[in-house]
């Protein structure tokens, strides 16, 4: 299957993948064999990889990168088209983008909250 890199941690191994048939996200974490596999992917990159269950999830096996930097602003267009349909918050205005705020209004970084309410009216 084929996918696009839509955010990755070097450091930890790990990356979320949006798969071309377009299904649930795929997850990848490096172990084993896969080690070191996603050295040097980043958000954006195109990659061709193994795909199977997980009990719930859908996982990565084997990445290899297809193309560097193909869609280069999918993260942000997904992310702007959440904010469009009310899901999620407009967070325009905070740097760079990933910190949002908890119910008890501290800030987290890297987390998105989703309005449940606004959810469930889009479902």
């Amino acid at each position: 299957m084929h996918g696009v890199v839509l955010w990755s941690d070097q450091a930890q191994n790990r990356a979320v993948i949006w798969c071309e048939d377009h299904g649930d996200l795929a997850f990848y974490r490096g172990q084993g064999s896969d080690a070191g596999a996603t050295a040097g992917l980043k958000a954006g990159d195109m990659i061709a990889f193994d795909l199977c269950e997980g009990g719930e999830m859908r996982l990565v096996r084997q990445p290899r990168l297809v193309a560097q930097e193909s869609h280069p602003t999918l993260s942000r267009a997904l992310r702007q088209a959440g904010v469009n349909a009310g899901a999620l918050p407009d967070t325009r205005m905070d740097l760079p983008g990933t910190a949002s705020v908890t119910a008890e209004g501290k800030r987290s970084g890297n987390v998105v909250p989703f309005r449940m309410q606004r959810c469930a009216e889009i479902a």
